[in-house]
């Protein structure tokens, strides 16, 4: 939905963020081939699959970003797609190893903290998406933690 609101706005002529638009529709391909790909019976393997989909999806928005919008400014949905997706992917890669590596089928902390942290990045990630604000912070934070200023 945030993909088809950005092709509106730029129709529209009400914004015309190109950047927006493709982080838009790079995260709108992504979970919907995940979601058509997805099996009705959920299995523990599917965590790797959805880990893939979403390494996957950081690498095309970071390909993207360096091909297409190298010299503009940084959007904060690209920022918070990022974050997301890395955050989404290490959850990912957790349930992964404690569900199919381990085999472990009773659930504990890990899985009830995987379930809820993984809505809520979706959420803030979407609305990131529809917004392109820095809501809560995040682009800020990595531009001071990943700055480059040398001081002598």
């Amino acid at each position: 939905m945030a993909s088809l609101l950005h092709v509106s706005f730029y129709i529209l002529a009400v914004n015309k963020n190109v950047q927006a638009l493709a982080c838009a529709t790079i995260l709108a391909v992504s979970y919907s081939l995940s979601d058509l790909t997805m099996p009705v019976n959920f299995e523990a393997i599917d965590f790797g699959v959805l880990l893939a989909y979403d390494l996957l999806t950081l690498f095309i928005l970071i390909i993207a970003r360096h091909f297409l919008f190298q010299q503009a400014v940084r959007q904060p949905c690209y920022t918070y797609c990022c974050i997301g997706l890395t955050i989404n992917a290490l959850l990912f890669l957790a349930m992964f190893t404690d569900s199919y590596l381990l085999g472990n089928y009773e659930p504990w902390g890990l899985w009830y903290f995987y379930s809820s942290t993984v809505n809520i990045v979706d959420l803030i990630m979407v609305s990131a998406v529809i917004l392109n604000r820095d809501f809560i912070g995040l682009q800020l934070l990595s531009q001071k933690l990943f700055s480059t200023k040398v001081t002598a």
